[in-house]
């Protein structure tokens, strides 16, 4: 398996192939989403320790309850699936914190801020989704994901004919 520098300069040195060939339509969220799976959303967030956890500072422990559901080299590693499951986590890890904030709010201030939220119907939701910058951002978080578990896989490849 690849040390963390190792990932970082291999995805760092493909972007600019991936940018220029793909021509995504929406270069801010493609790059956006592909740094993100370079440094912060990769399937190395199933052990706490790595770096891309360190990487989050103080919002590192929001990591831990993922490390103890997933295993190392798990569905982390499956790419598009890992993505999926990597952004559903931290979506849930959101609403938590922003159904917390709401109430305490309410209760506390009389504002509504859940009220809002829950408001949105189904079709500002998909459109939200299917957005340039949302669809754009999801392909770099998964190109940078499968150049991760490639390098992986060639790196240990490597290692057992060296040996």
């Amino acid at each position: 398996m690849a040390a963390g520098r190792t990932h970082d300069i291999v995805n760092l040195s493909i972007l600019p192939v991936a940018v220029y060939y793909l021509q995504p339509e929406n270069f801010t969220g493609f790059i956006s989403g592909y740094l993100a799976g370079t440094f912060l959303i990769t399937p190395d967030n199933d052990i706490y320790h790595s770096r891309p956890n360190r990487r989050w500072k103080f919002l590192r422990f929001l990591w831990y309850p993922y490390t103890r559901i997933f295993s190392h080299r798990g569905i982390s590693h499956l790419p598009v699936v890992g993505s999926i499951a990597k952004i559903v986590y931290l979506v849930l890890i959101l609403a938590i914190v922003t159904a917390f904030v709401g109430f305490s709010l309410q209760l506390f201030l009389d504002i509504s801020v859940i009220k809002s939220i829950t408001d949105m119907d189904k079709k500002e939701i998909f459109n939200i989704i299917k957005s340039p910058f949302v669809v754009s951002f999801f392909i770099g978080l998964v190109l940078a994901e499968i150049i991760h578990v490639i390098t992986d896989v060639v790196y240990s490849s490597l290692k057992k004919v060296i040996r």
